[in-house]
Order: structure tokens, then sequence, then C-alpha cells
């Protein structure tokens, strides 16, 4: 069996591996892409609130991965709009069932939901019905 290697970038700590986070650019030993953190940066949080939040990180590999995201925008914005989660429900066809007293919830194909209890089918949104709040 063929070893994978790391895909470097122009960037230190960016790296892309075919089998981590589907290929997507990461911060090198890390499963956190650069993805994530773009859309962190977009919400409003700061590179220090961030490094709070994933204190595994450096300062310097967080603004590393925000000058990639910077670099290859049109990439990365590509990637969060794909990845929303009203996206990925539309895609692959799946309902979000609320949890009964708050909270996320869960994922369900099409046919999981034919077997569910009416109290649990009058909980599911579909991508299109999704409340405004999850539409991220």
């Amino acid at each position: 069996m063929a070893k994978v290697v790391l895909s470097k970038t122009e960037h230190p700590h960016i790296v892309r591996h075919p089998h981590i986070c589907g290929g997507s650019p990461i911060i090198r030993g890390t499963r956190i892409t650069v993805r994530l953190l773009a859309t962190l940066i977009r919400g409003g949080a700061t590179p220090e609130e961030i490094i709070r939040a994933y204190p595994q990180l450096e300062l310097a590999q967080v603004y590393d991965a925000l000058s990639y995201y910077f670099d290859h925008r049109a990439e990365i914005d590509r990637e969060i709009e794909e990845n929303k989660l009203s996206t990925v429900m539309r895609r692959h066809n799946l309902r979000l069932i609320s949890h009964p007293t708050g909270g996320f919830g869960r994922l369900v194909t099409e046919e999981e939901f034919a077997k569910l209890k009416a109290d649990e089918k009058r909980r599911a949104y579909t991508w299109d019905n999704l409340p405004k709040g999850l539409k991220v």
C-alpha cells in the first residue's frame, strides 16, 4: 500500500491530506480546518478568542490559517457554503430531528425518518424549513 504524505502549501502551518477532513486545508498536526477558523473570524471572533477556544493552537498558526484564507478566499468561501447544515441536508436529503428538551438533535435519512414515531416526525426539519439560527 502506498504511503500518503501531507501536501505542503505555501503557508508553513497549513497542509492538506486526502484522508483528513476530505482534503481541506488544515493546520499541521491537527484536524482543524482553515474553513473553521475563517468561519469563526467571519462570525466576529478574534484570533485571541480562537486560541482560548482551541488551546492546542498557537497564535502564529491561527494567523497563518487566516493568511491562507485570504490568499484562497474563493476556495474557502465555497467550502464554507458547501458545508453549511442546510446545504448538506439538501445534498443528502436529510432531516433534522430536534431534541425534545432543546439542543441540536440528530440528522436522519428519509429511510430512517419513515421509521420514526409521530412525535419525532413532528420535530423534524428539512433543509428548506430550518429555523433561521440553524441555517449557518
